[in-house]
């Protein structure tokens, strides 16, 4: 009796052994970023008991692609031909918007209007309108629906809604919302909404893409105006009243064609998600028309390009004089960091505005070890004081400006589905800037003597972080 655990623990342990022999090969032929992959083999050979079971449930890197068939690319050939015939956008920010296309992507479009808005109280009170004076559709996707009053207050209206006629539609991750998918709600669809789960974990319907979560923060109404950015529907985003605990994040409300180009990727999500069809998007607006420059960006494990990294990446190396970016995650990889190093030690006023503590403390150890080589190049580091620093923002120079759901880490780029827009027109620029000097305001510069001055312990800590990083 006493010999039957030994020899059950034994059959495991040669279980973990044989199937990190298998997966191993695997990992290897997946082609993965060499981050990924040897954070993964490490996983797996040194600890096959935690590791082999961890890439099971968490270790996907691909689906099969949400756009075949259904295409935001094939309806925008007149816009593409309209883009490569006309000079509306300055060389630097052609060439981005140029790489972004070759990726799959959307063309800018030159007829809309946007509105940064950086705080919780007014977010909610747009978003709240924008329900309350719908009249034909509803369609929201949110990587969070707080258990709180303000999940509840948001279902409530969305529900309101329903039962007068309205089409709504609510799409939910499934980790993200895993106590506000089921009977929370209810409601809604007693009221005659829909709601979907974006890749349950349980049952396992896809092996290998519990890890691939729809991050996505995109709010359509009638299909002419939309909020997207990177903040969740729960009161530690935004809320009707000040909340002590509020983090600090940014959304961005547009009108104009990018709208339809939103309302698409939601519609590609809902499809990939629910398996059922709603009523055609436009195909498409005119570009043509004074207004705000923007090209949207859906991006996620399904495009192959991963053309939100690129893009990122190509705007960085092209900046003449400024990189300001804000993220509350640091997790670059090689090329990433080192875009920003090189750029500083050319002389450009490059700053990364990070939180003084954010809420993965992991995270937070792994992004650490990357920071004295930055500085001491000569980015300029500030931790944000208030709280929690929620807000995803780069400005390049004062031509072009990323705001959307993508931190600056590897799971944004490599393992998320997440949405940003590209704005090319300098006001627009100047309002995300303006933004990004309010954040610099709460606030302080790090030295690097601070950043230094730290146990080996901790350095110890930070590099193992840092190795395992693209698992976190």
């Amino acid at each position: 009796m006493e010999a039957a655990p030994w020899y059950i623990a034994h059959f495991f342990e040669i279980t973990g052994y044989l199937l990190a022999i298998i997966l191993i090969p695997r990992i290897l032929l997946e082609r993965r970023h060499p981050g990924a992959t040897i954070a993964w083999v490490l996983a797996i050979g040194l600890i096959p008991l935690l590791g082999v079971p961890l890439y099971l449930l968490i270790g996907g890197k691909k689906v099969k692609r949400i756009t075949k068939n259904k295409g935001w690319v094939a309806q925008d050939e007149l816009a593409k031909a309209w883009f490569r015939n006309d000079n509306f956008l300055p060389p630097d920010n052609r060439k981005v918007a140029g790489l972004l296309m070759n990726s799959g992507m959307f063309p800018p479009t030159a007829n809309n209007r946007i509105s940064v808005v950086d705080n919780g109280i007014e977010t909610y009170n747009t978003l709240v309108g924008l329900i309350e004076n719908a009249g034909n559709s509803i369609e929201i996707a949110t990587f969070i629906l707080g258990r709180d009053e303000v999940g509840l207050r948001i279902v409530e209206m969305l529900a309101r809604k329903a039962s007068q006629g309205i089409k709504v539609r609510l799409l939910l991750d499934a980790v993200g919302c895993l106590s506000t998918r089921g009977s929370f709600v209810r409601p809604l669809i007693k009221a005659g909404g829909y709601v979907k789960v974006f890749l349950p974990i349980l049952p396992i319907r896809r092996p290998w893409s519990a890890n691939l979560r729809n991050h996505r923060k995109i709010m359509v109404v009638d299909g002419s105006k939309a909020l997207v950015g990177g903040m969740n529907l729960a009161r530690e985003y935004m809320g009707p009243a000040p909340y002590k605990k509020r983090w600090k994040d940014v959304m961005m409300l547009i009108t104009g064609s990018s709208v339809d180009h939103l309302r698409t990727i939601f519609r590609q999500d809902w499809v990939f998600s629910a398996g059922d069809e709603f009523e055609h998007c436009p195909q498409y607006l005119s570009p043509e028309g004074e207004g705000s420059i923007i090209q949207v960006v859906g991006d996620g494990p399904d495009i192959p390009d991963r053309p939100l990294y690129s893009g990122v990446l190509a705007a960085l190396s092209q900046a003449q004089e400024r990189i300001w970016v804000v993220t509350p995650y640091f997790v670059p990889d090689e090329p990433l960091s080192a875009t920003l190093g090189l750029a500083a030690r050319m002389g450009l006023d490059v700053r990364l505005i990070i939180p003084e503590k954010s809420n993965h403390p992991l995270v937070d150890l792994a992004g650490d070890s990357f920071l004295p080589v930055l500085v001491a190049s000569g980015v300029r580091l500030y931790r944000y004081q208030p709280g929690m620093l929620h807000a995803k923002l780069i400005a390049v120079d004062g031509r072009l400006a990323v705001v959307g759901s993508g931190n600056m880490d590897i799971r944004s780029f490599q393992l998320n589905f997440e949405v940003a827009t590209f704005l090319y027109d300098h006001d627009d620029v100047r309002q995300v800037i303006q933004a990004i000097k309010k954040i610099l305001k709460d606030s302080r510069p790090v030295t690097l003597d601070k950043i230094e001055n730290k146990s080996k312990f901790r350095e110890f800590i930070e590099d193992i972080c840092r190795v395992f990083s693209p698992l976190l």
